[in-house]
């Protein structure tokens, strides 16, 4: 079995409240929305500092609508699975690379993306030539080390895929409604309705010093 691994430094993961209406715009016919509650669905935000991969150093933004996993008896149950709607990196190389392997639906320039780290509070800020498009802030918890499995859900003309992903590195995930969210109109945000999302997350992941692995790419 072939696996592709992207080295990070750290990864940080935030999920917010998205209305179920919007959630379904936004996801193929093939995919349910899972829902915290009725009517309301789960937007995911996660960026990364990758240090090592097959097309060097970058870091990535994704923005992506939670759906139900793709489960088969007797196999390990994901911890969530995603649907990534639109990525953004800072290097051509690096969207290349994904859309190519991938099939994951990229802006096609290259963003900015810094990390500022103030005691216990990591915040990301996200620009396009020079224009802010993202602020988003998260806070540790206690941290522990972690190998998940996640899933990742994505479609090329009318052929759909799936592949598993284990995220593996020291790991900190809590509840406390600490972080913050600042979207602001931009293509990458077009799909969303960023007036009814919530500003806070109400889970926030933190990993550092890890390691991505992708299996292979299935057909659906």
């Amino acid at each position: 079995m072939s696996l592709t691994q992207y080295r990070y430094s750290q990864a940080i993961s935030g999920f917010f409240e998205l209305p179920t209406e919007n959630a379904v715009r936004i996801l193929p016919k093939h995919l349910q929305p899972i829902e915290l509650h009725h009517g309301s669905s789960v937007l995911n935000v996660t960026v990364f500092d990758f240090t090592d991969s097959l097309v060097g150093a970058y870091r990535e933004v994704f923005y992506a609508v939670m759906a139900s996993p793709y489960v088969r008896p007797g196999e390990r149950i994901p911890k969530a699975a995603f649907y990534a709607f639109l990525v953004a990196t800072t290097t051509q190389a690096a969207r290349e690379h994904a859309i190519e392997r991938w099939h994951l639906p990229h802006y096609m320039k290259d963003v900015s993306i810094d990390f500022e780290h103030t005691g216990k509070r990591v915040t990301v800020r996200v620009e396009d030539a020079g224009s802010p498009v993202l602020d988003f802030a998260i806070s540790e918890h206690a941290w522990t080390t972690a190998d998940d499995l996640y899933q990742s859900f994505m479609i090329k003309d009318a052929e759909r895929y799936k592949v598993d992903v284990r995220m593996a590195g020291r790991f900190t995930q809590h509840e406390e409604e600490t972080g913050e969210l600042t979207m602001r109109e931009h293509p990458l945000c077009a799909r969303i309705r960023i007036d009814e999302v919530s500003s806070y997350p109400f889970r926030e992941i933190w990993m550092k010093d890890g390691v991505q692995t992708f299996r292979e790419l299935e057909l659906m």
